[in-house]
């Protein structure tokens, strides 16, 4: 069986060492990356199945090198800083992250968290490939192709990351009813999470941008006061 590659983006030695320990007991295969502009080299070389990165680097932020990075790949993006603020981790999961973990570290809360993304994005993948038949999902607005992983608004196409993409799904799967972020954390990110509500805020405010519906006054994707979400236009699914 083929290892999984882990890209950790740091400019710190002693880090990068560390998690180099870690990640080899546990069988992956490390590459590594001292700052942004050599990440964006390596994720062109390896295209690894998961990259850990720090904020602070010599030539960059990791707040600006991630949309970089979701340019190449959908590949999990872990964001491992000393900073630990909450508008540092709403910024990184707004700027394309999927999770956030601050320094000092526990390294074997760090291996279960890779682990716990690399098994969502297998059965992501399994389920998929499942049947060979493309399922189409459409709206008024906005086309999905639920095993190609595209998302077009108005014949334009709209970049989402792996868990947004999951969220839109979700919620064209489903139109017309109302989940609460608890419901939305079970369904997408799973039981083994930290996730709160004001991530699932996040990644439907970046699904709103990137879709065109209008954040202060969204027609698409509604907030419904004191019960969650929901996607208010009707869907039509077929298959290609």
């Amino acid at each position: 069986m083929e290892k999984r590659s882990i890209l950790v983006v740091d400019d710190e030695e002693e880090i990068r060492e560390l998690i180099e320990m870690y990640l080899v007991k546990e069988g992956f295969h490390f590459i590594e990356a001292r700052n942004g502009k050599e990440a964006l080299t390596k994720i062109r070389e390896f295209s690894p199945d998961l990259i850990l990165l720090d904020i602070s680097l010599p030539d960059s932020s990791g707040f600006d090198i991630c949309p970089k990075i979701r340019d190449l790949t959908d590949a999990p993006v872990l964001f491992v800083s000393c900073r630990d603020s909450e508008l540092d981790k709403v910024l990184g999961l707004t700027v394309g992250g999927d999770d956030y973990i601050s320094k000092p570290f526990s390294p074997n809360e760090l291996v279960a968290r890779i682990k716990a993304h690399l098994r969502r994005v297998q059965q992501m993948r399994r389920f998929n490939s499942m049947d060979q038949k493309a399922e189409i999902l459409s709206s008024k607005s906005i086309t999905i192709n639920t095993n190609q992983f595209d998302c077009c608004v108005c014949g334009e196409t709209a970049i989402l990351s792996a868990k947004e993409f999951k969220l839109l799904e979700f919620f064209m799967m489903h139109p017309f009813q109302v989940f609460n972020p608890e419901h939305l954390i079970e369904r997408i990110w799973g039981f083994d999470t930290d996730i709160d509500s004001k991530t699932v805020s996040v990644h439907i405010g970046n699904i709103r941008k990137k879709i065109g519906d209008n954040p202060k006054n969204p027609r698409i994707i509604l907030t419904i006061r004191g019960a969650g979400y929901k996607f208010n236009e009707e869907v039509f699914k077929h298959y290609l």
